[in-house]
This record gives C-alpha cells, sequence and structure tokens, in this order.
C-alpha cells in the first residue's frame, strides 16, 4: 500500500470509531481472495444475500449491494490477473438495517488509498491471511465487530455523512420523511407499515419522531393538509374536486379532511380555493 505514512493522511475525512453509534450486529463479515473470475465471484456472495465490497491496492474500492444493482451494470467489474483483490461481504439485511439509506443508491466507490478505506484493505487482507485463527472466540468477535465499524465508517466517509449518533438520527429521519413523502397518497398508510419497510420497530420510528407515538402520524397529517392546501390554491388544479384533491392525498373520510383542515388553516378547503381565485393575477374563479 502507498501513501500510507501519518503525515500523508488526511486528518479530515478520518473518523474515529468511538463516535459510532451502537455497533451492528449480524453482519457475520467474510474475506476472499482472488486473482481471476471476479464477476462470478461476487455474482455467487451476492446471490447468498451479503452485500460484497471489492479491495484491492491498484483500484477504488467498489461497495455492490445486491443482484439487481449488479446486473445493472454497464460493464461488469475486471481484473488483471496478477492483481489481487479482496471480497469482503457481509449479511446484507444486516447492514442495510444499520444503513437503510443504501438501498437504491447507484454504485459506491472509495478510496483505499487514505482515510477509513485504507484501513479497512488492510484489515481485510489480514484476515484473509488468518490473523485471527489462533485467537480466543471472544477475541475473534470482537476483533471481527471492529471490522464491521469500520466498514461502517468506510461507507459513511464515502457518502460524506455525518456519524456521530445525533447525527445518524438525523439522517435516518430523513430517510423516513422522504419514504413518508413518496407514499402519503396511499390510504394505508401507518407507523407500522413504515417501520417496516425501514427494517426497524414501531418503538424506534417513534424515538426518531421525539418518542411520542402520535408523533408519526401527525407529522403524515401535516404534510398531507400543506399538500392539499398547496393544490387548491393551484390554478393547475381547479379542475379536481375539494374532495377528488383530498383522496389523491391520502384522506377517505370527508368530514375529518374539512375538520382537520380548518384547525390547520383556520378556514374551509373551500373558503382557501375561493380566496386564491380573488387574488390578483390568479384565475378569475374557483371550483369547489
Amino acid at each position: 500500500m502507498t501513501d500510507t505514512a501519518p503525515g500523508n493522511l488526511s486528518a479530515q475525512r478520518i473518523i474515529p470509531l468511538a463516535t459510532l453509534a451502537a455497533p451492528p450486529r449480524g453482519m457475520d463479515p467474510a474475506v476472499v481472495r482472488l486473482s481471476t473470475a471476479l464477476s462470478p465471484a461476487i455474482t455467487a456472495l451476492l446471490d447468498q444475500g451479503r452485500t460484497v465490497l471489492v479491495l484491492s491496492r491498484q483500484s477504488t474500492g467498489k461497495l455492490y449491494l445486491d443482484p439487481h444493482q449488479f446486473s445493472t451494470l454497464a460493464q461488469p467489474p475486471g481484473i488483471e490477473p496478477t492483481v489481487d483483490v479482496f471480497l469482503l461481504s457481509v449479511t446484507r439485511q444486516a447492514l442495510l438495517r444499520h444503513l437503510p439509506m443504501l438501498s437504491g443508491l447507484p454504485l459506491l466507490s472509495f478510496d483505499l488509498v487514505r482515510g477509513p478505506g485504507a484501513f479497512l484493505l488492510l484489515a481485510a487482507s489480514m484476515l484473509e491471511a488468518g490473523a485471527l485463527e489462533s485467537a480466543a472466540p471472544q477475541t475473534r468477535q470482537r476483533l471481527l465487530q471492529h471490522v464491521t465499524d469500520l466498514l461502517i465508517t468506510t461507507i459513511l466517509d464515502c457518502l460524506d455523512l455525518e456519524v456521530s449518533v445525533a447525527g445518524r438520527r438525523r439522517h435516518r429521519q430523513k430517510h423516513i420523511r422522504r419514504y413518508i413523502e413518496s407514499r402519503l397518497h396511499e390510504h394505508d398508510l401507518t407507523p407500522q407499515s413504515i417501520a417496516e419497510a425501514s427494517g426497524i420497530s414501531t418503538r424506534a420510528l417513534y424515538q426518531l419522531f421525539d418518542g411520542e407515538e402520535g408523533a408519526v402520524a401527525g407529522w403524515i397529517l401535516n404534510r398531507r393538509l400543506e399538500r392539499i392546501h398547496s393544490d387548491l390554491t393551484s390554478p393547475a388544479h381547479d379542475a379536481l374536486p375539494i374532495a377528488q384533491i383530498a383522496l389523491n392525498h391520502g384522506f377517505r373520510n370527508a368530514a375529518h379532511f374539512s375538520r382537520r383542515f380548518r384547525q390547520k388553516f383556520g378556514a374551509s378547503p373551500r373558503e382557501i380555493r375561493q380566496r386564491a381565485a380573488m387574488r390578483p393575477g390568479t384565475r378569475a374563479s374557483g371550483r369547489g
């Protein structure tokens, strides 16, 4: 490995492991060393429900999340017969449970010369060389946990995310809110379905929303009402009846919708639409 002297490392890009949240469990890290046939080896691991990090001293690191992502690549990864490549794989479900933001992301590439990627490559090469073969089971388990922590740090560093507990909480909340935003039109959107889709418990979901059970449902309600208000004041939705706009944003009960709308905006949906229609520069009349 080149350029690994302490003076050459960028201190701003090295993230202390101590800042990580509770360590991820169940990742079961494993390393194999290859010199040929890279694509079939990656495919085999992906088909076993594992995520694969390709590590080499001669190129940037790559993270292959699942078979679908790998199959959609324009060109499969190549390899020089003389180059040693390490495949560090972990259980995909455990990784996504800890880093749900990875789902749907494009292929990630990361630096293996400096920063956490350099340490990850070194750890993988030591594991493959049998550095833990004579270690006591408890020692081996703890060191493997350090490897998974280092893996998490490398990925977060690649994504340029905060790795403090507060930073990770904010990012997970942002990810879940984005998920909710994309499904506000679904009538059966509930905290339970959101938690299940996000790979966390409903209790953990509530904790992300200030620990209150009603906070999640309240946030959903608030965003639906804001979207409806936007539609009611937009000329682009003049042709839609108010009831249809409410239905489009997840409301099935007209009375419940009207009551909640008035509570939030101090006026009925019809009044909001009529006020918007009377403003200078807007449409001449509104439809209720």
